[in-house]
């Protein structure tokens, strides 16, 4: 390979990588809070995050929900069961 060639193709690349647009990273749609990880990493796995954020619902109704999930799979520990029905009664209350 010669220069030319290795510095034509360098070239090439780096035009390609600059034109390519950077992916911007979606904002969080969960808000900050005790429960927010547990709840990311347990209802994101099967729904869009707009289920839940979608969803009002009041704190016995998220009870419910959380049980009926937990039954059907989704990993909430016993631990963590208070905290997540808590995060998503208050921050996603009945609309």
């Amino acid at each position: 390979m010669t220069t030319k060639t290795f510095l034509t193709g360098a070239a090439m690349g780096l035009a390609l990588m600059l034109s390519t647009p950077v992916m911007a990273q979606a904002p969080d749609p969960f808000p900050p809070g005790e429960g927010h990880d547990t709840v990311v990493k347990a209802c994101v796995q099967c729904h869009g995050a707009e289920v839940i954020t979608g969803s009002g619902k009041s704190r016995e109704e998220w009870t419910t929900t959380v049980s009926t999930m937990v039954s059907n799979g989704a990993t909430v520990s016993e631990a963590d069961f208070g905290k997540v029905v808590d995060y998503l009664a208050k921050s996603f209350p009945p609309k």
